[in-house]
């Protein structure tokens, strides 16, 4: 008979170890390959971040919004410093989109994360990390995501996932930090079709009253 002990080593085994064994002749312990948390890393989760100036002894990229731009939705400026691209995703991402974004982060040229490398079973969030500053009182900030669907799809259109916003309550002329942090699924319209044909996913605003926009850096968080 089995004992609970024994049935509790194997447990604690295979936590930590990845392959089965199949020999009944050799000790369970010679019969894993060890995971380490640097193939954790590599092959289950990452991060990809880019970063403005202000972590490298300078300033954040800030862009003036104008009255003629209130109440409706753009894309942000970032201008990524030299040293501030940080790759850490898992390595079929790495393999399949060498380079994780488009865009240079100008303006008419926003940044847009690459999902390519993600299968339906991966997950992800988009966090950001930026001020505003309201040329007026009262005013309302709000921000989402905006995905971009691969070939094929139907319906083939983009489509946005908000965040909650940021009541600007405390009077104009005054800068409002805000770290949205949207969590997304890897859907079947924005995983990695074909090589080369995946969904990407950038990062809006959309405010109610004039003001600048101070933006720090962006970071897409991924599990495989």
């Amino acid at each position: 008979m089995v004992k609970k002990k024994d049935i509790n080593m194997v447990k604690s085994i295979l936590k930590y170890y990845s392959v089965p064994f199949i020999d009944p002749c050799l000790p369970v312990e010679d019969q894993f390959i060890p995971v380490t948390n640097e193939d954790v890393i590599a092959n289950e989760q990452g991060h990809y971040s880019l970063l403005s100036s202000i972590y490298f002894g300078g300033t954040a990229t800030e862009t003036l919004l104008t009255t003629a731009q209130t109440g409706q939705w753009i894309d942000v400026v970032l201008t990524i410093d030299p040293s501030g691209t940080f790759d850490f995703r898992p390595d079929e991402m790495k393999e399949q989109a060498p380079l994780g974004h488009i865009g240079t982060g100008a303006l008419a040229d926003p940044i847009c994360f690459k999902l390519e490398g993600l299968t339906q079973q991966g997950s992800a969030s988009l966090r950001v990390s930026m001020n505003f500053q309201p040329d007026e009182d009262e005013g309302r900030l709000d921000s989402r995501l905006l995905f971009t669907r691969h070939s094929g799809t139907t319906p083939s259109g983009q489509f946005s996932i908000e965040a909650t916003p940021v009541a600007m309550e405390s009077g104009a002329d005054i800068l409002y930090p805000n770290s949205p942090d949207i969590q997304f699924f890897i859907g079947d319209t924005i995983d990695t079709n074909a090589p080369g044909d995946a969904g990407t996913v950038q990062f809006q605003i959309k405010s109610d009253v004039a003001g600048t926009v101070y933006i720090n850096e962006m970071a897409l968080f991924i599990q495989v």
